[in-house]
């Protein structure tokens, strides 16, 4: 009887044994697909949230971009009219939000991308319109505006060369600080003309190295011009300074006259120029000083004022006191009430001794006025009224409106109107 040999086990082969379902190995293979579709829901939330800021930010820009073309809308228009002075940027911001809303859309339809892609488009277009036609002003000055230069974000400044007191008021010191002409060297063979700043801050406010009024003193300084910046005695609530302020700016040309010589300037060739504020000033002085009604605050004889530019001035006191405006006519009102000591119907004598117009001869000095159109805190209308009070008189002038721009627009440092009343007033005196 045969015994029938032990059964073996077959030897390994080396390949690995398939694993059945309920093994181990199918429940990693479950896992990673699982993780894989858990990934997709959160990418796809987060491609929505990501649309869908891109569409607040879109919308917002054309919100502002509508606005610089509508400023008479209250809100809208005067957020719309502040940042027309960049409206290069904002123009770039629209293209770039289109680009990406259009790029999405492309992946997948939405009313989010829909968005995204009108409204970058409407801000891009709405702003390349507001620099189209603040470029065509520039081009019928014949300015040559430096496109480079509309995208500067900073302002171009250096501090003073040489700090003086030429006065005081009421026992406080007046000061007055220079900007050496050739980049602060000083150096110049021939005598610069002198360019006198006088700041705006409604009357109330500011002072001579503000950031605006230091930044346009260092162009005109690197121009080669001596620049002097003047502080004046500013109103209280209980002070108003409408009886002394022009006194001190006079007071401050005195002192140029007997000292720009031994700074590099020429005494006899004095360009006045103010903002705002110190815009009306500046036309005071200069048409009271052609007039021979101007008394300046100290002893000696006031240089000729050779020219006189102004920026967005108040120009005329009353209207600025009576502005209409929803948001900032108030501010205004307190800015002249304050100046004055109260409204034009209880001091009418003080509104009429600071309204540049009355001070208008045949001997003016040439003018230059640029104003923003949109100016919702000092209308444009004016300093158009005293541009036609000095054509009655003969008087050489210049207004210039800057379309869909508001109060201190020349906060854009390259931006088109800074560049146009530069250049503009630069003319009135060259500096060679």
């Amino acid at each position: 009887m045969s015994a029938h040999p032990p059964h073996h086990a077959a030897p390994p082969t080396g390949r690995t044994p398939t694993v059945r379902a309920g093994g181990s190995g199918a429940a990693t293979t479950g896992s990673r697909d699982d993780d894989h579709h858990d990934r997709r829901p959160r990418d796809g939330r987060r491609r929505s949230v990501t649309v869908v800021v891109l569409a607040v930010v879109a919308v917002l820009l054309a919100l502002v971009a509508v606005g610089a073309l509508l400023p008479g809308v209250p809100g809208l228009g005067h957020l719309g009219a502040q940042a027309s002075a960049w409206a290069v940027w904002l123009a770039v911001a629209g293209l770039v939000v289109t680009l990406l809303g259009a790029v999405a859309l492309l992946r997948h339809g939405s009313v989010a991308r829909v968005v995204v892609v009108c409204a970058g488009l409407v801000a891009a277009v709405c702003s390349v319109v507001v620099v189209t036609v603040q470029l065509r002003v520039a081009q019928e000055h014949e300015v040559a505006v430096d496109i480079a230069e509309m995208f500067r974000v900073s302002q171009d400044r250096r501090a003073h060369d040489v700090d003086v007191t030429y006065g005081e008021q009421d026992g406080v010191p007046l000061g007055l600080s220079l900007w050496l002409p050739d980049g602060g060297t000083g150096t110049s063979a021939a005598a610069a003309p002198v360019v006198v700043l006088v700041h705006g801050g409604g009357w109330t406010g500011g002072h001579r190295a503000q950031a605006g009024t230091a930044a346009h003193a260092t162009w005109f300084a690197d121009q080669g011009y001596l620049v002097a910046s003047v502080d004046y005695p500013l109103a209280t609530a209980t002070t108003p300074r409408w009886d002394t302020a022009e006194a001190q700016v006079a007071c401050a040309l005195v002192w140029l006259g007997q000292h720009a010589a031994d700074h590099g300037g020429d005494p006899g060739r004095v360009l006045l120029a103010g903002d705002s504020a110190g815009g009306n000033l500046a036309l005071d002085v200069a048409y009271r000083g052609a007039a021979g009604t101007l008394a300046p605050a100290c002893e000696g004889p006031v240089p000729p004022v050779t020219a006189v530019s102004a920026l967005y001035p108040v120009a005329s006191p009353v209207a600025f006191h009576d502005n209409p405006d929803p948001l900032l006519g108030a501010d205004a009102r307190r800015y002249a009430e304050t100046y004055t000591g109260g409204t034009p119907d209880e001091v009418p004598d003080r509104y009429a001794s600071i309204w540049p117009a009355v001070h208008v001869t045949d001997v003016s000095p040439p003018t230059l006025m640029v104003h923003g159109a949109a100016d919702h805190l000092v209308p444009a209308a004016g300093t158009q009224q005293l541009g036609d009070v000095l054509r009655t008189h003969g008087v050489t002038h210049d207004v210039v409106l800057v379309p869909a721009a508001d109060h201190v627009f020349d906060r854009a440092p390259g931006g088109v109107g800074t560049q146009v009343w530069r250049e503009l007033t630069a003319r009135l005196v060259p500096a060679s």
